[in-house]
C-alpha cells in the first residue's frame, strides 16, 4: 500500500522524491481541474518491448492520483492507496507518458482519483485507471 502523507520540505527532497526523480518522474502541473505528471520513454524505463514497464505506468498512476488526492484533503488529513484499477490499452514507446488524474469523488473517509495516461506523441490513450485512497490522521515525520 502506497502512502501519500504530502510532507515536503524544498530544502531537502525525501528519498522517494530524488527516486522518482531519478526514474524520470516530471513535476506535477496543474492543467485546470486536473493533475498532470509525465514520464519520458527513456532507455531505462522500457520493457524488452520497448514500451515503458507496466509498474512504472502503474507507480506513475499512483503518484498523480495520491497528490491529487491529498490537495483535496483537509489539514491534518493524508492518504494512501486502498486500490486501483489499470486497463493497459497500448504501449508508450516513444515520446512521453502523460498521466491526467482529476477526482471523481471525495468523501469523508476515502478519495476516488481518475487517470488516463496518454502518448504524447500519437495523443492516444494509452491507460486508464481509477485508484481508490482511504483518508487517514497525518503522520508526518
Amino acid at each position: 500500500m502506497s502512502h501519500h502523507t504530502g510532507a515536503s520540505n524544498a530544502a531537502e527532497p525525501s528519498p522517494i522524491r530524488e527516486l522518482f526523480a531519478h526514474i524520470g518522474f516530471g513535476e506535477p502541473i496543474r492543467d485546470g481541474d486536473e493533475l498532470v505528471v509525465e514520464l519520458p520513454a527513456a532507455p531505462h524505463v522500457v520493457n524488452t518491448r520497448g514500451g515503458i514497464q507496466g509498474g512504472l505506468i502503474a507507480t506513475l498512476i499512483d503518484v498523480v492520483a495520491g497528490m491529487h488526492a491529498l490537495e483535496d484533503c483537509p489539514p491534518g488529513i493524508g492518504v494512501v492507496t486502498s486500490d486501483m484499477n489499470i486497463r493497459y490499452l497500448r504501449a508508450v514507446t516513444t515520446g512521453v507518458a502523460s498521466a491526467r488524474s482529476r477526482i471523481v469523488h471525495s468523501g469523508r473517509r476515502s478519495v476516488i482519483v481518475q487517470v488516463d495516461v496518454y502518448a504524447t506523441e500519437s495523443d492516444e490513450l494509452a491507460v486508464m485507471a481509477t485508484a481508490n485512497f482511504a483518508k487517514t490522521p497525518r503522520t508526518d515525520r
